[in-house]
């Protein structure tokens, strides 16, 4: 029971974060979930009363700005983590798809070098290499 605790509780924080991640506009970035940024307040030093004021306005001001700056790196984090997870996935599928082209290329070529070798014909053109001067595909390229 502890153990499905220990796992929920990240899924579930994962999740929040995940639904509160920012947004992305005209090459800006900022976060959806953490309200406006407070505003700095005004400082007013005509007298001891006054400067107190302030101070204690800016104390308060200062502990609104860094949960702010909490939640905006939680949401930050989480685009980082949902955009490095999308582009890895991605990658294995477009890696997948080329490991499939070249197999299915190499065993063509494997196909025909072995037809070629049973039946004393030519070297010919043998694919990705270079199938010598005065043939098609001349120069390395192969087809």
């Amino acid at each position: 029971m502890k153990r499905i605790v220990l796992f929920a509780a990240p899924v579930m924080l994962a999740v929040t974060f995940a639904a509160n991640a920012g947004t992305l506009n005209n090459e800006s970035w900022s976060p959806n979930g953490c309200g406006a940024m407070p505003e700095a307040p005004a400082v007013n030093s005509n007298s001891v009363d006054t400067i107190n004021q302030s101070i204690a306005a800016v104390n308060d001001w200062q502990k609104l700005l860094q949960a702010y700056d909490e939640c905006m790196i939680r949401e930050a984090n989480a685009d980082t983590a949902v955009i490095a997870d999308s582009a890895k996935a991605q990658q294995t599928q477009y890696r997948g798809a080329s490991e499939k082209i070249t197999a299915e290329v190499a065993a063509g070529r494997e196909k025909f070098s072995r037809e070629s070798s049973s039946t004393g014909a030519g070297a010919g053109n043998q694919g990705y290499g270079n199938p010598g001067p005065g043939s098609p595909g001349s120069g390395g390229q192969g087809y």
